[in-house]
């Protein structure tokens, strides 16, 4: 099985200054001076993200119509896992994170150089001519490693400075390392979390209700993972289960993130608030009926913003635990 090294030209929310190299899996570095950048600090920033791999296709691969998938497509397929994978990671425990937007179009309005209005459909996407895709081995670049910031700190702040530079939480490469020490099945579990989680923070600004409710699947998720295959005693009088989704919830938040009464009385509510949005349509103020100008949810955005950073600290949390390091503070 070959080694393989391959260098991607990514798109992030914060321009990458340094680098970042997790073990001998992958790297993220700066571009190359001469790939295009948007004269803005807050835009979409190109960078390198290189990895490493071992892979064998498998000749018993068909196709719907039983013809066996070409190796090429079948290690496109594995490259593009591996991307998805890293950036599900970045989604959940950085506020710096991979952005796509391939295989999209929109109408465009050019905002420098001073030009005239002039809409124009384009398709939104990013390459640069003569990149070399293929790579013998990781780049070996002299620029300074990216800022790490304290993980409490990074997650009680719950965003990243506008303006500020790609950085991770200084526990980062830790999580990498239970998240990569876990078995396929807990690593599946994990990413279908994550994948709420992410689709959370994007529907954030078209729904906070949905988001919401978002947030709150992607810890149930998870519970239901850790819940599989366990028989719930059921009550002999009502036959009603004796171990609630809700205190299964609760529970878990408890042990992972924190056990005040106010917080676990804000994940009661949060579970409350879920079922309402998804099964009675109770939306945040504002969504079905615009607010007016003095008018603001606030209350909505303090459950939104407070969910999210539970989110992040018990996905953290569980995800240590599960590699024998100690709970993050």
């Amino acid at each position: 099985m070959a080694e393989t090294f391959r260098s991607f030209i990514m798109l992030t929310n914060a321009n990458v200054a340094g680098k970042y190299i997790y073990r001998d899996e992958f790297q993220i570095l700066p571009a190359p001076d001469h790939f295009p950048r948007a004269p803005y600090s807050e835009a979409h920033h190109p960078c390198l993200l290189e990895v490493k791999y071992n892979f064998n296709p498998d000749s018993n691969k068909t196709m719907p119509d039983q013809t066996e998938v070409p190796d090429w497509i079948q290690r496109k397929d594995h490259e593009k896992k591996l991307i998805h994978e890293i950036a599900r990671l970045f989604d959940v425990f950085s506020f710096s994170k991979f952005v796509f937007t391939q295989d999209q179009h929109s109408w465009t309005i050019r905002t420098d150089d001073n030009i005239a209005i002039e809409p124009e459909w384009r398709q939104l996407s990013y390459f640069v001519r003569g990149h070399q895709h293929e790579i013998s081995e990781f780049t070996n670049s002299p620029v300074a490693q990216i800022d790490e910031i304290k993980t409490a700190k990074f997650y009680n702040f719950g965003a990243r400075y506008t303006g500020s530079d790609f950085s991770v939480p200084d526990l980062f490469s830790d999580i990498l390392d239970a998240y990569y020490s876990l078995d396929q099945d807990n690593k599946n579990a994990f990413l279908k979390s994550a994948t709420l989680f992410n689709n959370a923070i994007r529907i954030k600004p078209i729904s906070p209700s949905i988001s919401f409710a978002c947030f709150v699947s992607s810890i149930e998720t998870l519970v239901d993972h850790l819940h599989k295959g366990v028989k719930i005693e059921k009550c002999k009088e009502c036959s009603a289960p004796r171990y609630a989704v809700t205190r299964k919830f609760t529970d878990f938040l408890k042990k992972y993130s924190s056990e005040s009464d106010e917080v676990i009385r804000f994940y009661k509510q949060s579970y409350s608030q879920r079922s309402k949005i998804l099964h009675a349509g109770a939306l945040f103020t504002g969504e079905h009926i615009p607010v007016e100008w003095a008018e603001s949810d606030w209350e909505a955005y303090h459950m939104n913003s407070g969910i999210e950073r539970i989110c992040r600290i018990a996905f953290t949390n569980w995800i240590l635990e599960k590699h024998s390091f100690p709970l993050s503070p």
